[in-house]
């Protein structure tokens, strides 16, 4: 390796220094700008969107159940695949008939009343096959106060059709997250 001297800089020693100096940190940096541009490649199907057609038909579908509507419903989910699970740990059903009884017995106790509201906090995650929202909207029957329900979907694409195949929702409780919690221990 040459030396250098205080006084002289010679660029082509430096560069190509014996220990592999800025040649070798040089391939490196490429190498690990290639591995990310391929990664990112890899999750390029792979969007993340707001107002898409599956929020669009995730809204159909929502409004047809909390009407009642078995045709649209029915048009929308994967007969033979769909699997739902309601707001009690007993409520869930595989396949359309299923679907439809869990619907009717709804409908029995909503008595035409329940009305589900604007989806918040929504988050969709699509790709060519396969697309998952998560979403919570404000749920009422019968005039009383609504209460937020978080739901999560799972569509499938289908002869070029999105179709539903998972659905799940729950009623999450309110001020009793983790920080609230524990900052009302904190004067006892």
């Amino acid at each position: 390796m040459q030396e250098l001297g205080a006084d002289k800089w010679d660029r082509e020693a430096w560069w190509n220094r014996a220990d592999g100096g800025c040649v070798e940190r040089f391939m490196n940096l490429t190498r690990s700008w290639m591995v990310i541009a391929l990664a990112l490649m890899v999750l390029a199907p792979i969007t993340w969107s707001q107002n898409s057609a599956l929020e669009k038909q995730t809204r159909v579908f929502l409004d047809a159940y909390a009407k009642g509507d078995q045709e649209t419903v029915l048009e929308l989910v994967d007969r033979e695949n769909v699997t739902v699970y309601g707001s009690d740990v007993a409520e869930v059903v595989h396949g359309a008939d299923a679907l439809l009884k869990m619907m009717v017995l709804d409908q029995q106790l909503w008595r035409g009343s329940a009305h589900i509201g604007a989806m918040e906090h929504v988050s969709v995650i699509e790709n060519k096959s396969l697309a998952s929202m998560f979403f919570d909207a404000p749920f009422s029957v019968a005039g009383r106060p609504p209460v937020a329900v978080r739901f999560a979907v799972l569509w499938k694409r289908e002869g070029g059709r999105w179709l539903l195949v998972q659905s799940s929702n729950a009623v999450p409780t309110e001020h009793q997250s983790a920080a609230e919690i524990l900052h009302s221990m904190e004067g006892k």
